[in-house]
């Protein structure tokens, strides 16, 4: 699909950059129950735009997004044939100072039922989690 590295780089940074573009709500705020809208992303698998309370704002190949504690997300892809262990994530805070942080875990995680599908994503400040809004891509 791409015919050097620099143009994968390219797209991975356009992506990661259009889903930090900020927030776009398709729902009453109020009721805390927004739609999410769907993200123009044609080299992502999976993209999201996650808010701290675990709601989706923008996403593509994402199914759903729980939270098993603060500061823990569960970001289960839309596709059941995707293997975490095989793909590469990247995630970014958003609206936020540079002494928080975000990770990514690589395997399946107990948090999130141990599902082959499903990132468990945390953040926060070391040893103090938080609830962070957040963007999500995988490539």
């Amino acid at each position: 699909m791409f015919k050097n590295k620099r143009a994968l780089a390219l797209a991975g940074v356009a992506v990661m950059a259009g889903l930090a573009a900020g927030p776009a709500w398709a729902g009453d705020k109020g009721t805390g129950a927004a739609v999410p809208i769907k993200v123009t992303a044609p080299y992502a698998q999976a993209a999201a735009v996650v808010n701290a309370d675990g709601s989706l704002n923008r996403a593509k190949g994402i199914n759903a997004v729980t939270k098993p504690g603060v500061g823990q997300y569960c970001v289960e892809l839309e596709d059941k044939d995707l293997d975490i262990t095989k793909l590469v994530p990247s995630a970014t805070l958003q609206y936020t100072s540079f002494e928080y942080g975000i990770r990514i875990s690589m395997w399946p995680h107990p948090a999130c039922g141990t599902q082959k599908n499903t990132f468990h994503v945390i953040t926060g400040m070391p040893n103090k989690w938080e609830d962070r809004a957040f963007s999500f891509v995988v490539m």
